[in-house]
């Protein structure tokens, strides 16, 4: 079985979790795990209290397939423990995802560097020491390069679509149909793939 782990702190961006677990959490061949800083509880900026499962002790490259950050308000934080694993997950080449605030996190530690990427705006970095490849930017909602997947915090639907593609999850055309749903509407969806639910 395939371990996913997403990783929050508390006053994490709900919405940027939900359609990445949805789908990884239905699945029998996935296992998901939620980690974060200590054991305990965290809440997200939504008010969800979410149980965690496991802290960076118990995470390492043998026993994680996927690692997906989760940003929110809390990632000005400095963790030797949580660079070192993000660090050697990417080393190794093991999928790491990140999404608005925790994509900060990437840029500010230097993880970035020999990877195309996207984040919430280059602006934000100007002043960050371990953040040098600023050519490297792409103004886009997801970037996906090797093994690492960014996102800004509007892009919670691609986000999850582009994971599920790189893992190839299931068909291609079905990750993307299953996604418009969300993206365009039902409606829309209707008329442009027929009712799913008939």
């Amino acid at each position: 079985m395939k371990q996913a782990v997403i990783f929050i702190l508390d006053e994490y961006a709900d919405w940027e979790a939900s359609y990445i677990a949805s789908r990884l959490n239905v699945n029998p061949e996935w296992q998901m795990k939620i980690a974060s800083l200590q054991q305990g509880v965290c809440t997200s900026i939504g008010g969800f209290r979410t149980l965690v499962d496991c802290d960076l002790d118990e995470i390492s490259q043998e026993n994680v397939d996927l690692f997906i950050l989760i940003g929110g308000n809390s990632w000005n934080i400095e963790n030797k423990k949580l660079n070192s694993l993000i660090h050697q997950l990417l080393e190794q080449n093991i999928l790491v995802a990140a999404i608005c605030g925790a994509v900060d996190f990437l840029a500010r530690h230097g993880h970035l560097k020999g990877y195309k990427h996207t984040g919430n705006a280059l602006g934000v970095w100007k002043d960050y020491q371990g953040y040098k490849n600023h050519n490297d930017f792409l103004f886009q909602q997801v970037v996906v390069d090797k093994n690492l997947i960014t996102a800004n915090g509007t892009a919670a639907i691609e986000f999850s679509e582009n994971i599920l593609k790189l893992l190839n999850f299931s068909a291609e055309n079905e990750i993307e149909k299953e996604h418009r749903l969300f993206s365009i509407g039902y409606y829309a969806y209707v008329e442009k793939y027929g009712n799913p639910f008939a």
